[in-house]
C-alpha cells in the first residue's frame, strides 16, 4: 500500500495486462475514472466521461484536497465543473459493469481476481498487525466477491477466503464464527482431497489447534497442532523455521495443563531450529546481508523474536535466569535483531549471552568468532 503526506493510501490492481490504482478512502475501496478511460480503453477520458452518462452507471463526483492530490500525483487528469474541478471515481461494481456494458469480457474475471486478491492481502495485513477489528469487515467481503463469482456451489477457490474470514473471527475471539468458517474449509479439504495440499492441511490444522486452545480444548488442541507439525514436517522438513510454530504451540498447550516437562521439550526443539536457522543465515558465508536462506517475512521474523522471548521467560521461570539454554535464547534473539538491522538491539541481546556461553568452551569461541566475522567489537572489553 503507497501513500505520501497529504494523499490517500492506495493499491495496484494488475490483470491481463492492464494496471488501475485503487484507492482508499474513507468511504471505501474507488477506482478512477479517467485512468481507466486512458489504461483500459485508451480513449480520452473527456469522451469517455460523456458516453458514461449516458450509461450512467454508479458514480461519485469528488473534489476532496487529498484525492485530487492522489490523482494529479498518479499522472491523471482532473475534471472541470460548473463548481470546482474534481474526479469521478467508481466502485468495483461498476468497474465491472462498465467492462461488461463495453464488451470487455475477456477482462471481467481477470479483474475480479485481483479485486478479490486485493481484498485477501488487505486483510490478512491488517491481521499481521494485529488490527482484527479492521481485517474481519474486508474479509468477510472477500468471502461475500468469492462466493458470487463461483457459483453455483462452494469452490476449491473458497478455500484460503474461509480460512481469511476464520482467522479474524478467532483474533476477535469469536469462536463460533471461526467454527463455522474452519467447517467450511474442511468440507471443501475433504471433497477436493487431491488437490489439498499439505500446507493447507497444516494451515487448516493450526487454526483449529488454535480455536481449540482458545475454548480450553486441550485434547482437541494438542491432536490439531500435532497434525500442523505433521504436515509441516511433510512439506519443508521437521528442522525447518516453518514447522518450528506447531511445536511451540503443543508447548504452550502443554504449560496451560501444567505439563511443563513436555512444555519445555516442545520449546527447546523450537529454539534448537531458530539457533541452527539464524546462525546459517546471519553468520553464513554470506554474512548477514544474506537473506536468501530465510523463508519468512521480517514482520514474521518480529513475531518469532517475541516467541522467542516467552520461551526465555519460561526457562527462567522452571530454571532461574542462569539457565545455559538462556544463553542460546539471548544468541538467537541478537542474530534476529542483527538480521532486522536493529544493532543496538542485537548488541544487547549478544551480550546477554555471554555469562552462559563462558561456561560452555565451544560456544564461546563460536561467540567471538561470530561477533569478528560481523564486525562486532569484542564485548568483553
Amino acid at each position: 500500500m503507497d501513500s505520501f503526506e497529504g494523499s490517500v493510501a492506495y493499491e495496484e490492481l494488475s490483470f491481463a495486462g492492464v494496471r488501475l490504482h485503487q484507492l482508499n478512502t474513507a468511504t471505501g475501496k474507488v477506482f478512477i475514472l479517467s485512468e481507466i478511460a486512458l489504461e483500459v480503453f485508451r480513449e480520452s477520458p473527456t469522451v469517455f466521461a460523456k458516453e458514461m452518462k449516458e450509461f450512467r452507471p454508479k458514480k461519485v463526483f469528488s473534489r476532496r484536497r487529498e484525492i485530487l492530490q492522489t490523482v494529479t500525483s498518479l499522472g491523471f487528469p482532473i475534471e472541470s465543473s460548473n463548481t470546482a474541478p474534481g474526479v469521478t471515481l467508481v466502485t468495483s461494481e461498476t468497474v465491472e459493469a462498465i467492462l461488461t456494458d463495453r464488451r470487455k469480457w475477456d477482462l471481467v474475471h481477470p479483474f475480479k481476481m485481483a479485486v478479490l486478491k486485493n481484498y485477501s492481502q488487505e486483510a490478512a495485513r491488517l491481521m499481521a498487525m494485529g488490527l482484527y477489528d479492521k481485517a474481519l469487515p474486508i474479509a468477510l467481503d472477500a468471502v461475500k466477491k468469492g462466493q458470487a463469482m463461483f457459483k453455483p456451489g462452494p469452490s476449491f477457490q473458497m478455500f484460503p477466503l474461509f480460512l481469511l474470514a476464520a482467522q479474524a473471527n478467532l483474533g476477535l475471539k469469536q469462536a463460533d464464527q471461526c467454527e463455522n468458517f474452519l467447517g467450511l474449509a474442511s468440507w471443501l479439504a475433504v471433497k477436493e482431497t487431491q488437490d489439498t495440499t499439505n500446507i493447507m492441511r497444516a494451515q487448516l490444522s493450526r487454526l483449529y489447534g488454535q480455536l481449540y486452545a482458545l475454548q480450553g480444548k486441550h485434547s482437541q488442541a494438542l491432536q490439531s497442532f500435532a497434525e500442523d507439525v505433521y504436515y509441516c514436517s511433510l512439506e519443508y522438513g521437521t528442522q525447518d523455521v516453518r514447522t518450528s510454530l506447531g511445536f511451540y504451540n503443543l508447548g504452550k498447550v502443554f504449560e496451560s495443563k501444567g505439563e511443563m516437562e513436555k512444555c519445555g521439550r516442545c520449546c527447546e526443539q523450537v529454539l534448537d531450529i531458530w539457533l541452527n536457522a539464524l546462525t546459517d543465515t546471519v553468520l553464513g558465508e554470506g554474512g548477514p546481508d544474506d537473506g536468501g536462506r530465510m523463508p519468512i517475512s521480517e514482520a514474521q521474523l518480529a513475531e518469532v523474536i517475541e516467541m522467542l522471548h516467552d520461551i526465555l521467560d519460561i526457562f527462567t521461570r522452571r530454571f532461574g535466569p542462569n539457565h545455559n539454554r538462556n544463553a542460546d535464547i539471548h544468541f538467537s534473539l541478537g542474530l534476529a535483531f542483527i538480521h532486522l538491522g536493529d544493532n543496538s538491539a542485537a548488541y544487547r541481546s549478544i551480550s546477554a549471552s555471554k555469562a552462559g556461553f563462558s561456561r560452555q568452551p565451544e560456544k564461546m569461541a563460536h561467540y567471538y568468532e561470530s561477533l569478528a566475522k560481523l564486525g562486532v567489537p569484542d564485548l568483553s572489553m
